[in-house]
């Protein structure tokens, strides 16, 4: 079940990369905390730090981190030396932000304007239990009962407190903003796995063999292994997003391209134009039909247009013509299908999440229109 995240997709890899930091951050906090070493304390605090300029929402889970170092250390030196790593990538960010963007923060602050105010209309609204389905549900239901409520016992919350108020500070905060979306969860997933295997340890540790709880969870266990083992290969080489990765990667591949139109005016997306390798062609992005006629007649800035991708789901037609009057014949050399996991999304919530389907024409520049006739 934890395969059904697209992690690979354009939009993830940022949440994968924060994990990445945090994981480790909240290991070393725990060591440090436990045989009172400064030099693991500052350690911890400058992964977790990492991990906050990797993902802006991941400072939640390092605010409350603090207080937990002091409350299992019993030691208010080992929370300041935490907080003095922390502190450090903090600075260092600034003066990047100071040296990129002109002042000092300047990426911070905006995002504590956007994060966290109360929209009235939220790109993506959803009720505030979402992200508390979502958790249970990625880890398979009713085993997932099993595993994540046994972690939540007095004894076991007070030894692991940290990674505790991490994972739930996370979550608490993120039901409380407007605007949800799944990925927002990616960073602390590896912790609720954490945090599950040692739940689940402890209650088998405790809890008698003979019981029917007992016995019912060895059914349920397997019946998770096999359900994930069903679903690891097709949704570990799946990914979101596919259609706008794609196109990118297939004009990687050519040596003809100089200037790209993306028809992007069914539905507005971010492109994810890294993908199209080190020399990146010019984009020239068409957002509404209006642009294209200005385009044309005033900038002329279809001259250069060599291929173009067009974003739609069902409306290919009508793109195509619109577009030919303006560029001439277009062939299409590429068409980019959804993955199962676009599929899958789009099922749950067609209204917010399209198939994202893509297809890549190329020009041919020798039956370009004469207008004037036209």
């Amino acid at each position: 079940g934890h395969f059904l995240m697209p992690y690979l997709s354009a939009r993830t890899l940022i949440e994968k990369v924060a994990e990445a930091f945090l994981v480790p951050g909240v290991y070393f906090a725990y060591t440090g905390s436990r045989d009172n070493s400064g030099g693991r304390l500052v350690l911890a605090g400058i992964l977790c730090g990492l991990s906050w300029m990797v993902r802006f929402n991941v400072a939640i889970s390092v605010a409350f981190m603090a207080p937990a170092i002091w409350y299992y250390s019993r030691s208010v030196r080992s929370m300041l030396v935490f907080c003095a790593g922390v502190l450090v990538m903090i600075t260092a960010s600034g003066f990047l932000d100071l040296s990129y963007l002109g002042s000092f923060a300047n990426s911070t602050l905006n995002l504590l304007g956007s994060e966290f105010i109360l929209e009235t209309r939220p790109p993506l609204p959803q009720p505030f239990w979402i992200y508390i389905a979502l958790v249970f549900g990625i880890f398979i239901p009713p085993f997932s009962l099993y595993f994540l409520l046994s972690f939540l016992r007095k004894h076991i919350i007070k030894e692991h407190i940290i990674i505790f108020a991490a994972v739930i500070s996370f979550i608490v905060a993120h039901c409380l903003i407007t605007h949800k979306e799944e990925r927002y969860m990616v960073p602390i997933f590896s912790l609720l796995v954490v945090m599950g295997s040692v739940g689940l340890h402890g209650w088998l540790s405790e809890s008698s063999k003979n019981t029917v709880i007992r016995k019912l969870f060895r059914y349920i266990a397997a019946a998770a292994v096999v359900f994930n083992i069903a679903l690891l290969v097709p949704f570990t080489v799946n990914y979101a997003h596919k259609g706008m990765v794609e196109p990118f990667v297939y004009l990687s591949t050519q040596d003809d391209v100089a200037t790209v139109l993306v028809d992007r005016t069914e539905r507005y997306r971010l492109l994810p134009k890294v993908y199209a390798g080190f020399n990146t062609p010019v984009l020239d992005t068409l957002n509404n039909w209006s642009e294209l006629h200005v385009r044309d007649t005033i900038l002329r800035q279809l001259d250069d247009i060599d291929y173009v991708i067009i974003y739609s789901d069902n409306r290919i037609e009508e793109h195509v013509d619109s577009l030919t009057r303006y560029l001439g014949r277009l062939e299409q050399v590429y068409h980019s299908t959804p993955s199962i996991i676009d599929r899958l999304l789009h099922f749950l919530n067609p209204k917010h999440n399209h198939t994202n389907e893509a297809r890549v024409f190329r020009r041919v520049k020798e039956d370009i229109p004469n207008l004037k006739e036209s």
